[in-house]
């Protein structure tokens, strides 16, 4: 196009590009990118290949809402397939807006409300796990915690199962998958998953882990040994429009393990995140706490409770600004385009990425971005800023389907645990993030809990 012109960028190695950096230091590396290059900046991925980083809501806007059309996954997605298949994370055109018509409903909120029974259940079983774990006085990893948690809500939510008996097997296999996912995207050439290099036997070996556990619960329901009214009863139900036919249990498989690993790994690492948080704001922790007694007391939350707890969604929000689990959004342009007076060409070679950790850190939308302050979220602080400056659950019709089942059930989650514990974070210890798929505390959260009353 004339009248257009490339964006800035480092120039990097002269074959790598900045492809080593954004491996070792992928958050700083992009964060000082854009204070040196401005609101669009790329890098070079290898000899070829191009990155175009945005980091304006207007930018955003342009790509991710008023002309979606023009922008598909791409390459982030098909690497990603090679975990999720093709479900709503990664699915493209008619096929992915009949998948998520089909599971909207089970996400609408009088479907939720019966899940605050779940999501308590749960909550109160780890808080018993905790109460009677054999040294009371040893730190406990908060973030492994949370993700046991998350997997059991997500697994009944989900499928009416329990798959607690299986997590020692499952929380170390999406460790691996996502490891060697990362390792994929960011690779020049990915090797074929049939080559049997250590990195691709692990990874099989952790996808089958995971199918086994998928397809066995499909198999269970199929032959009638489990019911339940939730989203695998709707998809198995569901008839495609033109041929009658239902899904397969492949398709099943692709659309459950996508709405699993999302329903349950986001969500613990955003409690993760914000157990750490809190540990080093003890103001913060007490606000909360009492806004908790205020609302609740001793007696069960409801649905009814959560916008109730609105300082509790604040401390939420404020975490997730800081550490937002899906930190980085991939696109690539279907046809050529021009951004701001920027060319963006349909090419393969050409990924667009959108960084919401990069966008929550920037101080002309964020004053003191580096601060962690729930006041940010008020109503009254909230007013005026741009709608798109902050997105931890992605914009646009690809944004996430869960974030209302999310946000109730991670409420739910922290109202319980500060009623009943305050929590010292482990002397020495300091939080670091590891940005793999999503957005990870490197090493886990390591605490010490200080019971507060009696359960």
């Amino acid at each position: 196009m004339t009248g257009t012109r490339e964006a800035p960028g480092p120039r990097g190695h002269w074959f790598w590009g900045s492809l080593r950096e954004r491996r070792s230091e992928s958050l700083p590396f992009l964060l000082r990118m854009h204070r040196e290059y401005g609101d669009v900046a790329q890098w070079r991925m290898g000899p070829v290949n191009r990155v175009l980083s945005l980091v304006n809501p207007e930018h955003v806007k342009h790509v991710l809402v008023e002309h979606v059309g023009r922008y598909t996954k791409g390459v982030g997605a098909q690497r990603l397939s090679a975990m999720l298949g093709n479900g709503l994370l990664t699915s493209e055109g008619d096929f992915w807006k009949r998948q998520r018509r089909l599971a909207q409903p089970a996400f609408h909120l009088e479907r939720l409300v019966p899940l605050v029974r779940v999501m308590e259940e749960e909550g109160r079983h780890m808080l018993e796990r905790w109460r009677t774990r054999p040294d009371p006085s040893a730190p406990l990893d908060l973030a492994q915690e949370m993700a046991r948690t998350t997997l059991s809500i997500a697994s009944r939510a989900l499928f009416s199962t329990q798959v607690m008996d299986e997590a020692d097997r499952v929380l170390p296999a999406l460790t691996v998958a996502q490891q060697e996912v990362n390792g994929r995207v960011l690779s020049l050439m990915p090797l074929p998953l049939g080559l049997p290099t250590p990195g691709n036997r692990a990874f099989v070996r952790a996808r089958q882990t995971l199918d086994a556990v998928v397809f066995d619960i499909i198999a269970r329901r199929r032959s009638g040994e489990t019911r339940g009214q939730d989203l695998l009863a709707m998809l198995m139900e569901a008839r495609d429009a033109d041929t009658g036919e239902g899904m397969t249990d492949g398709q099943l498989r692709d659309e459950l393990m996508t709405l699993f690993i999302a329903g349950y790994e986001t969500t613990a690492n955003a409690l993760a995140w914000t157990w750490s948080l809190l540990s080093e704001h003890p103001e913060v922790e007490d606000q909360a706490r009492a806004e908790v007694a205020q609302v609740l007391g001793e007696r069960v939350p409801t649905a009814e409770d959560v916008p109730r707890l609105r300082y509790l969604s604040q401390v939420l929000e404020e975490s997730m600004r800081l550490h937002p689990p899906a930190w980085v959004l991939v696109r690539q342009a279907l046809t050529e385009d021009v951004l701001d007076g920027f060319r963006i060409p349909a090419s393969p070679r050409l990924i667009i990425a959108i960084s919401p950790w990069v966008i929550h850190r920037q101080p002309s939308l964020w004053p003191e971005p580096e601060r962690f302050n729930p006041e940010r979220f008020s109503p009254e602080r909230s007013a005026g800023r741009p709608r798109l400056a902050y997105l931890p659950f992605g914009a646009g019709q690809r944004h996430c389907i869960g974030q209302r089942f999310a946000m109730m059930e991670m409420v739910l989650l922290l109202a319980q645990v500060l009623r009943r514990y305050r929590l010292r974070r482990v002397p020495g210890w300091r939080a670091e993030q590891e940005p793999l798929v999503a957005l990870r505390p490197k090493g886990g959260v390591p605490m010490h809990l200080d019971p507060l009353t009696s359960p």
